[in-house]
């Protein structure tokens, strides 16, 4: 897939994994559903030791325009600002992620998350890229370990719970 959005990956801090699936299903459809302002606790259940998402609240604005945020509630009671840096359908979706409440505070300073689709025969094309800031040098490591060991198997749950939505 081509990226026509900047790669940020190369700086220094930062940390990034990309996942990447097929859905059975138009292009439109996948996209709608997965940018959906509701869809967070339908997806992002929890992998080891990453909380699922429990509920969002404070929602700026409508969340298909660039600049709207809100407050993403985790199913262990803690938090994480999320907002919306580009929308633009049916091809890319990107968000940016900060001020955590848990224990990722000590190792980021933000995410980025983005979404790309693609049609493809008889379906979608999904890509997922997850980029993480390290605090410093120093966080980079711990970073890179959790991302390897813990967000990986997350953003796999997650991307297999866009499948089975669209397969059940």
């Amino acid at each position: 897939m081509s990226n026509k959005h900047n790669d940020r990956s190369a700086a220094p801090l930062n940390v990034a994994v990309t996942r990447e699936i097929f859905v059975p299903h138009p292009i439109q459809e996948v996209f709608d559903f997965v940018t959906a302002e509701n869809v967070l606790p339908k997806i992002l259940t929890g992998y080891g030791m990453v909380p699922g998402v429990a509920f969002t609240s404070d929602v700026s604005g409508p969340w298909d325009r660039p600049g709207s945020h809100r407050v993403v509630h985790l199913t262990d009671g803690s938090t994480v600002n999320e907002g919306l840096t580009h929308y633009d359908r049916p091809s890319y979706f990107a968000y940016r992620v900060s001020d955590p409440s848990f224990a990722l505070k000590h190792l980021m300073t933000q995410a980025r998350g983005e979404f790309w689709f693609q049609p493809a025969d008889g379906g979608t094309k999904v890509k997922w890229t997850y980029t993480f800031q390290a605090k410093n040098g120093l966080a980079k490591l711990p970073l890179l370990l959790f991302v390897k060991s813990q967000w990986k198997g997350y953003m796999d749950r997650c991307l297999a719970n866009v499948i089975k939505y669209f397969t059940a």
